[in-house]
């Protein structure tokens, strides 16, 4: 049997989840799509749709369970949820193409995974995201994302949150916020703006170009949004993505992730929603790869100021 369970690190208070069934995955036939219409996955389709993850790294099956055998060994079972999002039943299609009633749909299916899986009492954060291309792992090229839902709040935005909190304390006030508007009386790091959104490469990027998605109002879910917001989401993805394709005369790999409040948890409330959307392209010729100080340390080697990678977007942007 597949063992499939989330073990944390005594040291730095981590969590790693391991799954074997993952290993079991077949090489997929390249003549046939598991995401097309009519397929055993996909039997027919008239908007975007969630589909469990046939290899889930976690599951709803499992029994919820904590074990703690002494200081050193603490684990949970591998309990949660994988879903993929399909797009659209056009398969040489992609995401930028899709018009904005389109890819409403998407934001639509994410919403109501959120608000569903949000009642299980023993989850605690749900990530939509979509992986375009090789160099940030897609395995399949029909459009599609997908969405994780966790037993745990992952360590980025467990010290995230913890942040947050923490200034909301000191000074009864949203750190995004006042992060935003800090951003905008300068502007180097702004590359769009309107009047719901405003998008920057930040002062702290460990990515040469990282997009950062900012809702001016304060927010902590996808289904908090007005249409009018999401309109403004939408339109920009495809203008992005596409300023990347031309700085560097390619179809660049990108990862696009929402990042909303943890669920199940308190102070909620005090997170900010974001979207961020980075490319592990770093020039024309090569990828960012990760070395040894960053695999080891987690500390991140960027090639590229902020102010400089923004001012290159924002003139392919016009």
């Amino acid at each position: 049997m597949s063992v499939r369970e989330i073990r944390k690190n005594p040291f730095t208070g981590e969590v790693v989840i391991f799954s074997e069934i993952r290993q079991d995955r077949p090489d997929r036939d390249s003549s046939k799509c598991p995401l097309c219409s009519g397929s055993e996955e996909v039997p027919t389709f008239t908007k975007p749709l969630r589909i469990s993850n046939k290899f889930p790294a976690l599951s709803k099956d499992v029994e919820y369970k904590k074990y703690k055998k002494d200081s050193f060994y603490e684990k949970t079972s591998g309990y949660g949820c994988c879903e993929l999002v399909v797009y659209t039943d056009m398969h040489n299609s992609k995401f930028i193409e899709l018009l904005v009633d389109e890819s409403m749909g998407i934001l639509e299916a994410w919403m109501q995974a959120t608000k569903q899986l949000g009642s299980n009492k023993n989850l605690k954060y749900i990530l939509p995201f979509e992986n375009y291309g090789e160099e940030v792992g897609a395995t399949l090229l029909h459009p599609h994302g997908q969405i994780y839902a966790f037993p745990f709040i992952p360590d980025y935005m467990k010290r995230e949150m913890k942040t947050i909190l923490e200034y909301r304390k000191n000074h009864n006030k949203c750190m995004m916020c006042d992060y935003l508007a800090t951003e905008q009386e300068g502007k180097d790091r702004i590359i769009y703006e309107d009047e719901n959104i405003v998008v920057l490469i930040p002062y702290f990027a460990k990515y040469s170009y990282d997009l950062f998605i900012y809702l001016k109002r304060h927010i902590s879910f996808l289904h908090q949004c007005t249409r009018s917001e999401m309109v403004s989401m939408l339109s920009f993805f495809p203008i992005a993505i596409k300023a990347l394709n031309k700085l560097f005369e390619k179809e660049v790999s990108y990862s696009l992730s929402l990042h909303q409040g943890p669920i199940n948890s308190e102070g909620s409330t005090a997170f900010h929603m974001y979207f961020k959307l980075h490319t592990p392209q770093r020039n024309k010729k090569s990828i960012k790869l990760l070395g040894a100080v960053e695999t080891s340390t987690n500390t991140f080697i960027n090639g590229t100021l902020p102010e400089t990678a923004a001012a290159q977007l924002r003139k392919l942007m016009l």
